[in-house]
């Protein structure tokens, strides 16, 4: 039986300030902005190093990725279908989801910026969205932020440990 597909609307980066709800979330890793953005950018790689992330690939595999690219993904069982509405490396990158096969949301934008300091890089990761139901909570009782924030701690920490493995591989 094929999966039921859920269209979100079609929203740009100004989304990301307009949105009923919005987060902007602050991590560090100890790699340079340039590593960062390649593990950004690496659709295949994010299984490795982002929670829940079965898989992600870029739909054209014939042309270089940048911004109008479709990023297709499953995070912990859903499907996602997202374009690409900023590429700039190495300091900004993000999305639209444009649909999922779970109703999460009417729009959701997801951008993450790159800011560099003497110790690495601080991952801030924004996101926006206008949720099917409002997103205070999650079924357990969590705060929907809390839960956002240890999924950002614990994706940064992926991605330092798999920054890691391959900086000694």
């Amino acid at each position: 039986m094929a999966e039921a597909w859920h269209d979100l609307r079609k929203v740009g980066l100004e989304f990301i300030d307009e949105a009923p709800q919005s987060y902007r979330l602050v991590a560090h890793v100890t790699f340079p902005a340039d590593e960062v953005w390649r593990a950004l950018a690496d659709a295949e790689g994010w299984s490795s190093w982002f929670p829940g992330v079965e898989w992600a690939r870029y739909a054209d595999t014939t042309q270089e990725p940048g911004v109008g690219s479709v990023r297709q993904s499953q995070v912990g069982g859903v499907r996602y279908d997202e374009t690409m509405l900023i590429w700039d490396e190495p300091c900004r990158w993000g999305y639209r989801i444009d649909r999922t096969t779970a109703p999460i949301a009417r729009a959701q934008v997801e951008v993450t910026e790159l800011e560099s300091d003497s110790q690495g890089t601080q991952v801030i990761w924004r996101l926006a969205t206008d949720p099917a139901e409002a997103l205070e909570y999650l079924a357990d009782g969590t705060p929907f932020a809390s839960f956002l924030q240890q999924l950002h701690e614990d994706a940064m920490k992926g991605l330092e440990d798999y920054l890691t493995e391959r900086t000694v591989v």
